[in-house]
């Protein structure tokens, strides 16, 4: 897969969830999940974190050569959750800005490298997961997978 592609798709992910949550009100994006503690604007700010942490593992492996693991203790406390509570009282506008300057800064360092970069072998930065992996990978699960992923989750609610 060509860096252009990848470009291409991360913005088109972009978009798209942008597209989904710009067409609800606020008082949708606010409502809890049926079975969750989230809503809508959690969900984006939860991307936009994980999309800041895949940023770093890109950032260290060229400064140290390889991702920093995640700590282990971080996800056992329930790091996503405490994630959540920080922006608890952030207004649509600023969670959406802290999504799109996220993905901007991830689209703007991947348009830095070049094509090996991106084939660039790393050790997986998650915690049990003995995988070593190319950047291009990192990045293709760590943000377009996992981004499609909340992306479908609010869709669906969506149409409940």
């Amino acid at each position: 897969m060509s860096k252009l592609e990848l470009v291409q798709e991360l913005t088109a992910s972009r978009d798209g969830i942008l597209v989904l949550l710009d067409g609800v009100s606020d008082q949708v994006r606010k409502t809890i999940f049926a079975g969750s503690e989230w809503n809508m604007q959690d969900e984006l700010g939860h991307l936009a974190y994980w999309e800041q942490q895949t940023l770093n593992h890109i950032r260290e492996t060229f400064a140290e050569g390889r991702p920093r693991p995640l700590p282990p203790e971080g996800l056992d406390n329930d790091l996503n959750g405490q994630e959540v509570k920080k922006r608890h009282g952030w207004d649509w506008k600023r969670i959406r800005a802290e999504f799109v300057n996220a993905r901007g800064a991830l689209l703007e360092r991947i348009n830095l490298l070049d094509e090996t970069n991106l084939q660039f072998y790393v050790p997986s930065p998650w915690t049990g997961d003995e995988r070593v992996i190319t950047l291009e990978t990192l990045i293709r699960e760590d943000v377009l997978q996992h981004a499609e992923q909340h992306r479908q989750e609010m869709e669906q609610w969506l149409n409940k």
